[in-house]
């Protein structure tokens, strides 16, 4: 009943409709909403998202964070990124086709599909709403070690990778601290969407890439 769970609740709601799947709503169960507290892993992002945002004046570097995306995975890995963030070293169980990196959806319709938030042998599922400095991104490259260059007289590249930089809905993070795990959502889902979920989607209308007020909140 907090408005902090119902905004949770809410932003992982909003893009579970996808009648092109037969998926809908009311086919979730929330179990439960968890808060993440690890000083450590919010320290390191502080510090990724400040260097990376000092490039811009505060009100365009709102552009470069996304509060939030989501990260689906199976029950056995939410302890280890709860205590040491997302690891890049699981790059590929899933998939690599925009890079060997940390993969992140803009809707949860995408994050929730089985391949990526496994069942438990309750036939829970788990899924992370983070925070995540996106930075200035390009298009990925399959199994690309790391972002294109977006600088070539300083060598700099890219901070993260997209699917489509016009309308991005899968982002990838290659540095560590760049992606904060606030909250896990565990839930159950009724049967099984029966296809893949589908890139290049237009964004729910309701959709904001910050949830909060400003980026640094």
């Amino acid at each position: 009943g907090s408005e902090e769970y119902a905004r949770v609740e809410k932003a992982f709601m909003l893009t579970l409709y996808d009648p092109t799947r037969g998926l809908h709503r009311n086919q979730f169960t929330i179990q439960s909403v968890e808060r993440i507290q690890n000083m450590d892993l919010w320290n390191l992002y502080v510090a990724k998202r400040k260097s990376i945002c000092g490039r811009k004046s505060p009100k365009d570097a709102q552009s470069l964070v996304r509060n939030w995306l989501f990260h689906g995975c199976s029950g056995d890995v939410t302890a280890k990124i709860i205590q040491g963030g997302f690891n890049r070293s699981f790059a590929g169980r899933n998939a690599t086709m925009y890079g060997k990196g940390v993969y992140f959806a803009r809707d949860a319709s995408y994050s929730t599909y089985p391949l990526y938030s496994e069942r438990d042998a309750n036939g829970v599922q788990s899924i992370f709403l983070a925070r995540v400095v996106v930075g200035e991104y390009c298009r990925g490259v399959k199994d690309a070690l790391t972002p294109a260059e977006r600088d070539a007289t300083t060598h700099a590249l890219y901070d993260s990778t997209v699917d489509n930089p016009q309308n991005p809905n899968i982002f990838v993070t290659y540095k560590d601290g760049q992606a904060y795990p606030e909250y896990l959502v565990k839930f159950k889902q009724d049967g099984n969407p029966p296809s893949h979920p589908a890139a290049g989607k237009p964004a729910h209308p309701d959709y904001r890439p910050n949830v909060f007020s400003s980026c640094y909140d």
